[in-house]
């Protein structure tokens, strides 16, 4: 299963959604008397005394293991890695989609989905649109349904997972089991639970096992995710997908340091490329520049307010936060002289020389940079890593500054 964490997986598929073309208002919506709303199943967990959100936006950082998502159609992708973390915490969910943007996290657990075969033959009233799937085993999930009808599935298949419901020799529309300490359930047809087909018993009843599953013993929410709805962040870090706030946490961290006014214009310029490195947790250990090609390459973004905040503590050794420094002012150097890919460091003097700065200046900017890379190639060396005092730190970044503000006037 290409090292998927699952322990047990007898995962649960049901298939198709109604035709978008066909929609009466909004498909899946949570209220109204829509056919192709999810009301009555909204209803049912209610009646259950089940807790039931249904946010516009969903941080996974905010699940706790005690929660139950169900994902409905997903039209954006959804983070297969951070949904995992949830599950194996002790977390349920149900991926109820037929052909929206499930499929990643399906390929997670090695996962096929496809349309069901032609030499299917259980149809409801002879519609070859409304394949019946039989329950295979005993389930939670197939208590008391003699059978489900579908409309326009979708089929799943796994090589190591026996279905729990199918509609033809192995094609799954319904698969559960276990991820970690969690359950997964799977259905490849939504359009199973709006209410037209609700009408039906199975179906109904289906609905209700489904949502007994999710949340029967558990003290957490039910929370339903409706097609459009964002699933973003990384499971256990409330707001890990909005760097801005991060980013002023951090300011507000290194207050006490006495970092001049480019430091912090730096920071809000890469907001972008902060969120990114955060992400990755980790700065680039292997320079891409060096000296007289110190701008061989365009230079890197990097997140300079994060790292400072974790280094602003009394005593602490900033080279790492200077050597984010040395790469956003590159970028500043570069954007500023309107230089880009292979630039050298002597275009890079040449080009101030044309802006009309002094010899004074020039050798400066020569001599910051220079120093910045020598600092940055000695801290991948053996032994202790150079120390950069918290003085050092704002006088190499004050000259920085004073130069950049030549070039920019």
């Amino acid at each position: 299963m290409r090292g998927a964490p699952i322990v047990v997986l007898t995962l649960l598929v049901a298939v198709g959604a109604p035709r978008r073309a066909e929609a009466q208002g909004r498909d899946y919506a949570t209220s109204g008397d829509g056919w192709n709303s999810v009301s009555r199943l909204m209803r049912i967990a209610r009646e259950a005394g089940v807790p039931l959100e249904i946010p516009d936006r969903l941080d996974v950082g905010t699940l706790d293991p005690s929660d139950s998502i169900l994902i409905l159609a997903p039209s954006e992708e959804l983070p297969g890695a951070a949904l995992t973390e949830f599950l194996q915490a002790g977390g349920r969910a149900c991926l109820a989609d037929d052909f929206g943007s499930g499929e990643s996290l399906l390929a997670l657990f090695s996962i096929d989905r496809a349309p069901p075969s032609e030499a299917i033959s259980m149809q409801l009233r002879g519609n070859p649109s409304l394949l019946v799937a039989r329950p295979r085993g005993n389930h939670q999930l197939t208590r008391d349904v003699a059978a489900l009808v579908t409309n326009h599935p979708a089929v799943v298949v796994h090589r190591e997972l026996a279905p729990i419901y199918e509609v033809g020799s192995g094609e799954a529309v319904v698969l559960a089991g276990a991820v970690g300490s969690g359950r997964l359930v799977v259905l490849s047809d939504p359009s199973v639970l709006i209410d037209n087909m609700m009408t039906l018993r199975g179906n109904r009843r289906f609905a209700e096992n489904l949502v007994g599953y999710l949340t029967e013993g558990r003290a957490g929410r039910l929370i339903v995710v409706r097609p459009q709805v964002p699933v973003v962040g990384r499971f256990g870090e409330p707001g890990a997908d909005r760097p801005l706030h991060d980013v002023r946490a951090s300011l507000e961290q290194i207050a006490s340091l006495d970092v001049p006014p480019l430091a912090l214009r730096i920071g809000s310029l890469a907001l972008a490329a902060i969120a990114f490195i955060l992400a990755l947790g980790a700065l680039p250990r292997r320079s891409p520049y060096r000296t007289t090609r110190m701008f061989a390459r365009e230079a890197a973004q990097g997140g300079f307010v994060g790292r400072v905040g974790f280094f602003s503590r009394p005593g602490a050794n900033l080279l790492q936060p200077l050597m984010v420094y040395k790469f956003e002012l590159e970028a500043e150097i570069l954007r500023h002289l309107r230089r880009g890919g292979k630039t050298l460091l002597r275009d890079v003097l040449s080009a101030m020389r044309d802006k009309g700065m002094s010899e004074d200046e020039v050798d400066d900017m020569r001599t910051l940079l220079l120093t910045l890379d020598q600092l940055h190639a000695a801290q991948d060396r053996p032994a202790t890593p150079p120390a950069v005092s918290a003085k050092r730190f704002s006088e190499l970044v004050r000259r920085g500054e004073r130069l950049l503000e030549r070039i920019a006037s």
